[in-house]
């Protein structure tokens, strides 16, 4: 029987098929935390067990401890020479060592397969969530060793028909669709903030390592300029979770890491180079500028469907359209672009929360 009727099952007849599961996320970037949280609380509400594992990252592990996650760390920072060539056979070796531990009925990632080629060596079924293409290189070891690779319904990049399945949704609606999140008025009160406009800036630290990009991030000067061009017009708050240079420190909100959402969900606009933050701010109903030479598969049908955000090659254009924005001249529909986001997509955690229970249903955890 096809998952794509998984819907139609309830957590009753889960919980009649007696031994509750054990799940394993694997989490190797802060944002993670976020796509998992929901789904981790529901499912552990069901009686199922849930270990996540990560390497050691103070925004990741401020995320987890703050979320009260249950984690455990893999791997470490290598300082000796070599270290780039035996760091990652040693981070593999750290992580297969910590899922033998645990011993889980199911691995879930996002958007890569940090076990692989590894994976190999157990019998457990791995599914990615892949949103974002990734290299030659990562999207040649999904492939290969992944049992199910999830997409939402809008990435057009060709999957292994055999392990495909796609969803029609966003991953920031796992933890943004109104089901899940309700900004914290009170937290943003004390901010004291009253009625002041102010922009969201986000620069990505993701490279050619992990995704498949046509040229560098943004530079440090573009940077500079465009923060200093937006000032001229409201309050600027740089994202600290990305990449911030020295001089633009001054603009960083003092504010907990897992707090973030609560201040993008206000803003007036979210630019950068950071494709997370700007699909993020789509679902909220915020208007985004993704200032790239590419365009992932998400952005893309929220620019073209939904004309909630505009893709800019450069820093000149992307000005240039803050400016047209926060001044009036140009008055995008948000609230029409986004009650149709919320008409047409799902809630994913909800729908991670029926794929585990139809994969259980149809044998395919053990």
């Amino acid at each position: 029987m096809s998952l794509l009727r998984i819907r139609f099952i309830s957590y009753r007849e889960l919980c009649e098929l007696g031994v509750a599961l054990r799940i394993s996320p694997v989490i190797t970037r802060p944002y993670h935390v976020y796509l998992f949280k929901n789904f981790i609380e529901e499912i552990e509400k069901k009686g199922h067990e849930v270990l996540t594992f990560s390497m050691k990252n103070d925004l990741t592990d401020d995320l987890l401890k703050n979320l009260k996650i249950p984690n455990k760390k893999y791997g470490q920072h290598l300082s000796y020479p070599l270290s780039e060539i035996i760091g990652p056979f040693y981070d593999r070796c750290s992580l297969l060592n910590k899922i033998n531990g645990f011993d889980p009925d199911l691995l879930l990632s996002v958007n890569n397969l940090p076990l692989a080629p590894l994976s190999s060596l157990l019998d457990t079924p791995a599914v990615v969530f892949l949103e974002l293409k990734p290299n030659r290189k990562n999207e040649h070891l999904i492939f290969n060793h992944a049992s199910k690779i999830v997409t939402p319904d809008c990435y057009h990049s060709d999957i292994p028909k055999e392990k495909h399945l796609s969803h029609a949704s966003y991953h920031s609606l796992a933890y943004l669709h109104p089901n899940r999140f309700t900004p914290d008025d009170e937290f943003l009160d004390k901010m004291d903030l009253g009625s002041e406009d102010y922009v969201m800036v986000s620069f990505s630290k993701r490279t050619s390592h992990d995704l498949d990009m046509k040229r560098p991030k943004l530079q440090r000067r573009e940077m500079i300029d465009l923060v200093r061009t937006l000032d001229n017009h409201c309050r600027v708050f740089i994202d600290d979770r990305g990449r911030v240079p020295e001089p633009l420190k001054e603009y960083e909100p003092s504010i907990p890491y897992h707090k973030y959402l609560d201040l993008m969900a206000k803003s007036e606009l979210v630019i950068g180079d950071n494709p997370i933050t700007s699909s993020e701010a789509g679902v909220l109903g915020i208007p985004w500028i993704y200032i790239s030479d590419s365009l992932p598969y998400t952005l893309e049908d929220q620019e073209v469907h939904y004309e909630i955000g505009t893709h800019v090659h450069d820093v000149e254009d992307g000005e240039e359209l803050a400016e047209m924005i926060l001044t009036g001249e140009i008055e995008p529909d948000l609230e029409t672009s986004r009650k149709k986001i919320l008409k047409d997509k799902t809630d994913l955690t909800s729908w991670m929360l029926t794929l585990v229970q139809a994969m259980k249903k149809f044998n395919y955890i053990k």
